[in-house]
């Protein structure tokens, strides 16, 4: 059985439209992700040691 074209065409719009929408919310957490680690970065102490002893052999 065979679709006719237009309800073929508005299946894979709404196909293109679903995928596009787990894109946006894939980037959307990210986005959030980036955000809280961000945050813990700031928020962490300084330290005045901070990059005066680095390993070189690693």
């Amino acid at each position: 059985m065979e679709l006719p074209a237009a309800i073929a065409a508005e299946q894979g719009l709404l196909r293109q439209n679903v995928a596009l929408s787990v894109i946006k919310q894939s980037a959307d957490q990210e986005q959030a992700i980036a955000q809280i680690l961000e945050q813990a970065v700031r928020s962490a102490p300084v330290s005045s040691a901070r990059g005066t002893n680095v390993d070189l052999t690693a």
